[in-house]
């Protein structure tokens, strides 16, 4: 599983999505949001700005955010603050929904 697809799922979950009815929203299959969530198949450029419209996050920076590589200290630190703020602002999605 990809970060990227990983993190689509998280963020689903999070809302309280069943897979179905996420790819109902999305205007995709329930097959092709499975295999995104389970890294088989990247997302579009497309997808992804309905994700961000569905979801009412930005699921790339969150995963952006949450990623782990060899990047400066002060880096990590300020994708940890972003990442921080972007799961308060799904908590008020989920909160509003």
């Amino acid at each position: 599983m990809t970060a990227l697809g990983s993190t689509v799922r998280y963020v689903r979950e999070t809302v309280g999505m069943t897979q179905r009815a996420a790819a109902e929203a999305l205007g995709v299959s329930s097959v092709h949001l499975s295999n995104v969530e389970r890294g088989v198949t990247p997302p579009s450029a497309s997808l992804m700005a309905r994700l961000t419209e569905v979801y009412g996050i930005d699921v790339y920076v969150l995963c952006y955010c949450t990623g782990d590589d060899d990047a400066p200290e002060a880096v990590k630190q300020a994708r940890r603050k972003l990442a921080e703020a972007l799961r308060c602002q799904l908590g008020d999605v989920v909160k509003a929904g």
